[in-house]
C-alpha cells in the first residue's frame, strides 16, 4: 500500500498545482458598478448615473447581463428602489425620489440580475463641493482701450466648438457708456461669419453676428466707425473647445451635435445646486461627417446648463455646459463633472484578489502535506525494507556478518528525502511564480 502511495502522491501534487495553476488560480473577469451623480445634500429627488463594467486585468469594458436594481435609503426613511431596464454600453440614468430633502448620507446597493451586489456604500456630496469643480467659460474680451470707442467681444452662450454656429456679441462703449449706431467691419481668419458688412450697433451698443469657427485657433478683427468719425476697434483670438460637443436647443428638447463622427454622447441637466437628471445618447452620422443625437428635457430651472461629453463622468477637458437660457449679458458655461459617488470595483476586485489567494494557500497547504506524507511513506518503507533484508540475511549468517553485507546507513535515506524535497519545492516556486 505504501509503494503505490508513493508513486500516487507526486502525481497527485503535479495534477492539482496544474489545476490550480490553469483553472481555479486563473484571473477572472471583475463585475463592477459606478454611480456618478451630483450633489446629495438637501436633495429630495437624486439624479444617479450608473456604469456597469466588466475590468479584465487592466482593461475595463462595458457590462449588462440584465436589468439591475438600485435600493437606497437615507435617515431611517423606508427604502427606495428602481429598476434599471435599459443601458446603452452599460450605463444608464436612474433617478431615486425620497419623502424629505436628505440630510445624511444615502446608504445605496446595486445588484444584478442574479442578485450579486455590483456596488454597495454610503453616498454623500455638499453643494459646496460639486460645484467647486466647476469650469466657466465666456466673458467680454475687451480690445484696445486707447482709442476713443472700445470694442469688446463674446461667445453669447458662453463657448464655441469647430464647425458650428454660435452668436456672436459685439459691444461697443465710448467713456463707459454703450454707442450705438456705431457701423462695425468684421473679419475672421480661421472662422466664417455670417453677413459680416451689414453690422451695427443698436441703441445698447451691441450687435449680434453668426460665427463658425473652422479650426482651433480663429482670429477675429472688428473696426468700429461712428458717425462722428471715432473709431476703435479690436484684434483677438476667440476661445475653442477642442473636441466640444455643441449643443442646439428647441422647443421640443435638445439636439446634441458632434464635428466627428462618435458612437455616443453623454449629458446631465443641472442647475446651480443640483444636478436635475442625465442620459446616455446613441450617436447617428449626419451625412456631412459629423453625428448627432436629439433629446427631450423636463422642464428646467433658471438658471439651468447642458453638460456634455463623451466621457461617462463627463470629466473631460472638451466638455462644456451649455446654457438653456441667455440674456442681456453673455452667458457663462457651467462645466461641471458627475461625481463618482460610489465605485463597487475595488470591493470587486479585493474579493477576486481574496479567492485567488486562498487558491494559492489551499495548493502551498496540498503540497506541504504531500511533501510530509511522501517523507513519512519513504521512511516506513526503507525501514520495512532494511529489516526484510535483515531477516533474510540471518536466516543464513550469523547478524555481524549481515550487517557488513548489507549494512544500514542514514545517507542513502537522506538522499532520498533531499531528491523528494528537490521535486515538491520546485513544484512550490512554480506556484509562487505563477501567484506573481
Amino acid at each position: 500500500m505504501s509503494r503505490a502511495w508513493s508513486l500516487a502522491l507526486p502525481v497527485m501534487t503535479v495534477l492539482v498545482v496544474l489545476y490550480a495553476l490553469l483553472v481555479a488560480g486563473v484571473p477572472r473577469r471583475v463585475a463592477g458598478a459606478r454611480i456618478y451623480g451630483g450633489p446629495t445634500e438637501g436633495q429630495r429627488t437624486l439624479s444617479l448615473r450608473v456604469e456597469s463594467v466588466l475590468r479584465d486585468g487592466e482593461r475595463e469594458m462595458p457590462a449588462w447581463d440584465g436589468p439591475l436594481v438600485v435600493v437606497a435609503h437615507a435617515g431611517g426613511v423606508a427604502a427606495r428602489s428602481v429598476r434599471v431596464s435599459e443601458a446603452l454600453n452599460g450605463v444608464a440614468d436612474i433617478e431615486l425620489e425620497f419623502a424629505n430633502d436628505v440630510r445624511s448620507p444615502v446608504s445605496l446597493e446595486l445588484r444584478n440580475a442574479s442578485g450579486v451586489s455590483l456596488a454597495k456604500g454610503d453616498i454623500a456630496l455638499r453643494v459646496v463641493d460639486w460645484a467647486a469643480h466647476a469650469r466657466r467659460r465666456g466673458a467680454w474680451i475687451r480690445g484696445r482701450s486707447v482709442e476713443a470707442l472700445q470694442v469688446s467681444i463674446a461667445p453669447e452662450r458662453g463657448a464655441f466648438v469647430v464647425g458650428a454656429w454660435d452668436p456672436l456679441l459685439i459691444r461697443v462703449e465710448r467713456k463707459g457708456d454703450a454707442a450705438p449706431a456705431v457701423r462695425l467691419t468684421v473679419k475672421a481668419d480661421g472662422a466664417l461669419i455670417d453677413e459680416p458688412d451689414r453690422a451695427r450697433t443698436d441703441a445698447r451698443g451691441r450687435a449680434r453676428v453668426r460665427f463658425q469657427p473652422v479650426d482651433l485657433n480663429p482670429t477675429l478683427r472688428v473696426d468700429a466707425q461712428a458717425e462722428d468719425g471715432e473709431s476703435g476697434g479690436i484684434d483677438s483670438g476667440v476661445p475653442v473647445v477642442p473636441g466640444g460637443l455643441h449643443v442646439v436647443t428647441s422647443a421640443g428638447g435638445v439636439r446634441i451635435e458632434s464635428s466627428t463622427p462618435r458612437t455616443e454622447a453623454y449629458f446631465s441637466l443641472v442647475a446651480e445646486g443640483s444636478r436635475i437628471t442625465g442620459g446616455a445618447l446613441k450617436l447617428t452620422p449626419d451625412g456631412r461627417g459629423g453625428s448627432y443625437a436629439t433629446a427631450r428635457l423636463p422642464s428646467t430651472p433658471y438658471p439651468a446648463w447642458l453638460v456634455v461629453s463623451s466621457e461617462v463622468d463627463l470629466n473631460s477637458a472638451a466638455a462644456i455646459g451649455w446654457p438653456l437660457q441667455v440674456g442681456a449679458e453673455p452667458a457663462q458655461t457651467f462645466d461641471v463633472r458627475d461625481a463618482l459617488l460610489l465605485d463597487g470595483l475595488p470591493v470587486a476586485f479585493e474579493r477576486e484578489q481574496g479567492r485567488r489567494s486562498r487558491v494559492r494557500w489551499l495548493t502551498a497547504s496540498f503540497i506541504a502535506l504531500a511533501f510530509g506524507l511522501s517523507v513519512a511513506l519513504l521512511v516506513v518503507r526503507v525501514r520495512a525494507a532494511d529489516r526484510q533484508i535483515d531477516q533474510h540475511l540471518r536466516s543464513d549468517m550469523d547478524r555481524q556478518t549481515a550487517r557488513r553485507i548489507a549494512p544500514r546507513g542514514v545517507l542513502p535515506l537522506i538522499v532520498g528525502l533531499l531528491a523528494i524535497g528537490l521535486g515538491f519545492i520546485a513544484l512550490a516556486l512554480i506556484v509562487a511564480a505563477r501567484a506573481g
